[in-house]
């Protein structure tokens, strides 16, 4: 049940992580989200914050390293829209991330596995602590690369040189779980459907697919901070 999704323990900051505005800009103009002044886009509502990363690896994992210096953050959550590689997954369902990936790394040579950052896990794993919250959402493995997977060929070449379990990709998540790791921050991801790789989808589709996005992200935050 969904009812379940409020933050126990409200004394604490918490931070919304979107790569783009559209998938925050309901839950900011409705839920009374007021922007601040920072290195990125940043709204507060009482001890929750909303940040706009931009898009990409780098961008993500500066973002909340930032956000833990500037703001004392102690929760992350990561929320936005991925692409599903199984036409399974129903568009504008959401999902919950119990596992991240890298899809950009490949130092092989030296003995480590594909996507795995010498010293590092082959994966990051979400916190335990907001699954137990979300259990009515399919928890599922995710992706995150620099380059935008919209080819069965890429499908081949970097995800499932990772792994053949992966079902999402996107190009933020797994930089926010790493980054999390290394400061020892808990950190959880929930994805929204925005579309399938493979489908032959166009700009004016993505458009009218984000503003349902949009909203439905608005929906289920508005009951995570009631």
């Amino acid at each position: 049940m969904i009812d379940g999704l409020q933050m126990i323990i409200n004394k604490y900051n918490y931070a919304f992580i979107f790569a783009m505005y559209d998938e925050a800009k309901d839950t900011i103009e409705y839920l009374g989200f007021e922007k601040i002044m920072g290195l990125f886009d940043i709204y507060k509502k009482d001890n929750y914050y909303i940040v706009i990363s931009g898009i990409g690896l780098v961008n993500a994992s500066t973002c909340l390293t930032y956000m833990d210096t500037k703001f004392d953050i102690s929760y992350f959550i990561n929320v936005g829209t991925a692409c599903s590689l199984s036409h399974s997954f129903k568009q504008l369902d959401f999902f919950i991330v119990e596992e991240a990936f890298l899809g950009n790394v490949d130092v092989t040579g030296f003995g480590y596995s594909f996507g795995q950052v010498p010293k590092m896990p082959k994966s990051y794993l979400s916190n335990d602590l907001f699954n137990k919250e979300l259990i009515n959402f399919k928890k599922v493995k995710i992706l995150s690369s620099d380059v935008f997977i919209n080819s069965k060929e890429k499908v081949e070449n970097i995800i499932y040189k990772v792994s053949k379990d992966i079902d999402l990709v996107d190009m933020e998540c797994a930089a926010i779980f790493q980054s999390a790791y290394i400061l020892k921050k808990s950190v959880i991801s929930i994805k929204i459907i925005s579309d399938v790789v493979g489908t032959n989808s166009n700009e004016n589709d993505f458009a009218k697919v984000m503003v349902q996005c949009s909203s439905k992200i608005k929906n289920l935050i508005k009951l995570i901070i009631k």
